[in-house]
C-alpha cells in the first residue's frame, strides 16, 4: 500500500513539473532567444551564398556573435534599452574622441559593431537593420556614417564599397563608396572619378530629393537633367543656360555638356529610372528600415542596391571589386555611428542611434521575410 501511494505521489509530481515547463516555454515569445542562424534556401546558388546567414534582434541583451570595432572604448558605447511594448534594441553612442583613429580627413571617432571579416568575393550578400534617431538627436555639420560594407585591405585608406552617410547637419544623404583603386592611397581625384559610385539626396523641407548620381568612370551628374519639370520655360532661356528649351514641336531639347541642344536625355538618365527621386524624411523617434544587396565582382554582374523603407534609393550595377595592390583581409559589415572629429577641437556632441533586427542573409526574399 505504501509503495502504491508513493508511486501516485511521484507521478503527480512529475506531471506538475512537465506542466510547469510547458507553461514557461509558451509564456515567453520565441524572440527571447535572440540570435539565430538563418537557413539558406534551396534556390540560392551555394557558390555565391553569403558567408554569414544570421538574424540578431538583441532580445537576449547580448551580441556575443558580433565583433566590436574596438580601439579602446570596449563595450562602453553599447547599451540595451526597451520600448514601452517590451521590444529590446541596441542604443549605440559615439562620443568626442571615442575609439579615435586616423582617417583621410584627420581624426575619426566611432562606435561600431560588425560581423567580423570573411571573404565576400563573388558572393551575394543581403543585409538589413532597423534604425532610429532619438527625438533629441543632434546632427553635426560634418560626416556621419550609420553603416558600412567594408572591403578591408592591409593597408586600407579608401572608403567602404557601401556607406550610408549624412552631411551638413543632416541635410545631405550620401550613399555609396569605392569599387576599387589602390587601397594604400588616400582619396585622390583620379581614382575617385574612376572607382567611386554615389547617390546623393538633398533635404528639402520634409523630403529627400535625388540630386546627383555618380557611376564608375564618370563625374557627378545632375539628376535634374533627366527631367524638364520646372526647368524649361521656352527657347529664349537657352542664353541663360537653363537645363533645356522647347523645340518647334513643343518637345524639350536636352542640353548635353557644352550646352548643345540634343533630342535625347543624357544617357545616364536611363540607369536611374527605377530609383526613387523623392523620399520622405522620417521624423526623429521613428524607426526606419534599410535593406542592402551587394555582390562583390570584378565582372559586370556586380551590384549595390539600397532600399529605405522598401523604396529603392541606390541601384548600381557593374564592376564592384576592382582593387589593385594590398592584401585582402576580408569584408566586414558594420552598424553604428562613425564620424570625423571636430576640426575646431571643441568636440562634437554625443550622438546616440538605436539599432534593431540586424540580419545578414543570401537573398532578398529571405531578408524581406524577417524585416517586413
Amino acid at each position: 500500500m505504501y509503495l502504491f501511494v508513493l508511486k501516485i505521489f511521484l507521478y503527480s509530481l512529475v506531471m506538475r513539473i512537465v506542466l510547469l515547463l510547458v507553461f514557461l516555454i509558451f509564456s515567453f515569445p520565441i524572440t527571447a532567444f535572440s540570435w539565430e542562424k538563418v537557413p539558406v534556401p534551396d534556390y540560392v546558388d551555394k557558390k555565391t551564398k553569403s558567408p554569414w546567414n544570421f538574424y540578431e534582434n538583441f532580445e537576449s541583451k547580448s551580441f556575443k556573435k558580433l565583433k566590436i570595432n574596438n580601439k579602446g572604448s570596449g563595450k562602453k558605447p553599447f547599451k540595451f534599452e526597451q520600448d514601452k511594448d517590451g521590444n529590446t534594441f541596441l542604443a549605440i553612442t559615439v562620443k568626442d574622441k571615442s575609439n579615435k583613429d586616423m582617417g583621410s580627413g584627420g581624426v575619426t571617432e566611432r562606435a561600431e559593431l560588425g560581423t567580423g571579416y570573411r571573404n565576400t568575393k563573388n558572393k551575394e550578400v543581403w543585409y538589413g537593420f532597423k534604425i532610429r534617431f532619438p527625438k533629441d538627436f543632434i546632427h553635426i555639420d560634418d560626416r556621419l556614417l550609420i553603416t558600412q560594407f567594408k572591403n578591408q585591405f592591409d593597408p586600407m585608406k579608401k572608403s567602404p564599397l557601401l556607406g550610408i552617410r549624412f552631411y551638413k547637419n543632416g541635410n545631405i544623404l550620401d550613399i555609396g563608396g569605392d569599387t576599387g583603386g589602390n587601397p594604400a592611397k588616400w582619396y585622390n581625384k583620379k581614382e575617385h572619378k574612376k572607382h567611386a559610385i554615389r547617390s546623393k539626396y538633398f533635404k528639402n523641407n520634409d523630403s529627400w530629393i535625388l540630386n546627383k548620381i555618380k557611376e564608375r568612370e564618370s563625374d557627378y551628374e545632375d539628376v535634374s537633367l533627366c527631367s524638364n519639370k520646372n526647368n524649361c520655360s521656352g527657347c529664349s532661356d537657352y542664353e541663360t543656360r537653363k537645363i533645356c528649351c522647347y523645340g518647334v514641336d513643343g518637345k524639350p531639347l536636352w542640353k548635353k555638356k557644352g550646352y548643345l541642344n540634343s533630342g535625347e536625355k543624357p544617357s545616364f538618365c536611363k540607369k536611374i529610372q527605377k530609383i526613387k527621386k523623392q523620399i520622405k524624411v522620417n521624423e526623429l523617434g521613428k524607426w526606419i528600415t534599410f535593406k542592402i544587396g551587394i555582390k562583390n565582382s570584378k565582372q559586370n554582374d556586380g551590384y549595390v542596391k539600397v532600399y529605405k523603407n522598401d523604396e529603392l534609393i541606390m541601384n548600381y550595377s557593374g564592376i564592384s571589386y576592382d582593387w589593385k595592390g594590398g592584401q585582402y583581409k576580408g569584408t566586414d559589415i558594420r552598424i553604428g555611428p562613425y564620424r570625423d572629429s571636430d576640426p575646431n577641437r571643441e568636440g562634437y556632441p554625443d550622438q546616440t542611434i538605436h539599432y534593431d533586427d540586424f540580419i545578414v542573409v543570401s537573398d532578398k526574399k529571405t531578408l524581406d521575410k524577417y524585416l517586413d
